[in-house]
């Protein structure tokens, strides 16, 4: 019977594909915007489909697609957060705009610091960090986002003030925090089992008319925030 060979073979190097790592794109406050209003103007397209779908009597679907307004309507508010979180944090590390008390304690691994002090000319690395920690989180809840945007330097309060305008200081912030909160459950009812009731199973019904005023929730809240970055930026 012949011997097999057991010996070791030299491992092979450098030949791995090299796959050049993505580097986040530091958008200006008007690109930012303009993703957010490019991206809406698509989801409000959908209106056309329902619309026909609502025409040839097909309820069914006509209503699933304003119910996937809505989820991806809430998804791009997700989404401006981050992006304008990361460009409200670099502007204070930079010292462009003032520091926030949250900003005060913003935490930062060990290994993060090392490679700041290893990048002294550049803030690279510290938008590198946001775009990566940020990307795990959600504020579409009422509390994340008030914790949110009170740390970037978009006082809450403030923007809810400018997102319902005409009342008073109180009355805007607790439809604000009443706002938010029915546009993030009506999403997860949405998502997660599929806009029914748990009790009874029966489905939630919807209408073009809520769906377009959700969407309008949305981009009034954008809008509030945007304006108060531009104002903070000049």
């Amino acid at each position: 019977m012949a011997s097999r060979d057991f010996s070791l073979t030299p491992r092979a190097e450098d030949t791995r594909d090299s796959h050049p790592l993505l580097i986040p794109i530091q958008f200006s406050l008007s690109e930012i915007k303009q993703h957010f209003t490019e991206s809406m103007d698509e989801v409000k397209a959908q209106f056309a489909v329902a619309d026909q779908l609502n025409v040839d009597e097909n309820e069914v679907a006509c209503k699933m697609v304003w119910r996937s307004q809505v989820v991806l309507a809430e998804g791009l508010l997700d989404f401006y957060i981050h992006e304008i979180s990361k460009y409200c944090l670099v502007r204070m590390f930079s010292g462009t705009w003032p520091k926030t008390e949250k900003y005060k304690s913003f935490q930062i691994p060990m290994e993060k610091v090392e490679n700041a002090i290893a990048a002294l000319e550049s803030s690279d690395w510290f938008f590198e960090y946001l775009n990566n920690r940020f990307s795990r989180d959600v504020f579409l809840s009422y509390e994340s986002m008030r914790d949110q945007l009170n740390l970037i330097g978009i006082p809450f309060n403030q923007a809810m003030e400018k997102a319902f305008p005409g009342r008073t200081e109180q009355e805007a912030i607790r439809m604000g925090k009443e706002t938010i909160v029915m546009l993030f459950q009506r999403r997860n009812k949405i998502v997660h089992q599929n806009d029914r009731s748990h009790a009874s199973a029966e489905q939630t019904d919807i209408t073009k008319d809520f769906v377009e005023d959700y969407i309008s929730k949305i981009e009034s809240i954008v809008n509030a925030i945007q304006a108060i970055a531009e104002e903070t930026d000049t």
